[in-house]
């Protein structure tokens, strides 16, 4: 014998079908839910008596009590500050730097130093010649970008900037 239901969709009463006779909705997912056997929870099953509960309180509460001071024990040092207020001034025998009041000025930007390429020079002799010894041609060709391409075939006449070494420029 087959269970009865109730249509969700239209409330017709005690379908024994898998079809509603009055709006034909497919009950044939309810009736396999609702004919599966009942399991019991297991967490229903589990009972805590007062005693117990009583010791997984005062548990808890030491636990948050030892915690507490060894924190105020242990970090309290720590947020500790020493200040001292004198009256008085302090005296060194160190000299004091003198102080310049003077106002701060914005130092002028330095003029970019040029140099008008000659017959027979070349980037790398060009960048040892400004920047010393062991600078590569490469500093020259960062400062002055149109050269790339034609790095090994520059023109007399050519105005390159010569950048400042000092930054690695």
């Amino acid at each position: 014998m087959k269970m009865k239901l109730d249509c969700p969709v239209c409330d017709y009463q005690e379908i024994e079908g898998d079809t509603c006779p009055n709006c034909d909705t497919d009950l044939s997912v309810i009736r396999m839910l609702k004919e599966l056997p009942q399991v019991e929870n297991p967490l229903q099953q589990v009972k805590i008596s007062k005693w117990q509960l009583g010791v997984a309180l005062l548990l808890l509460i030491i636990g948050i009590g030892l915690g507490a001071m060894s924190s105020f024990i242990f970090l309290q040092p720590q947020l500790q500050t020493l200040t001292v207020s004198s009256p008085d001034p302090i005296i060194s025998d160190r000299p004091t730097l003198p102080v310049n009041n003077a106002p701060v000025t914005a130092k002028e930007p330095l003029k970019p130093i040029t140099y008008t390429v000659k017959s027979g020079d070349y980037l790398s002799a060009i960048a040892e010649k400004f920047c010393g010894k062991g600078t590569s041609w490469q500093v020259m060709l960062k400062a002055n970008p149109q050269l790339k391409g034609r790095e090994d075939d520059i023109d007399v006449g050519d105005v390159l900037k010569i950048p400042n070494c000092k930054d690695g420029a």
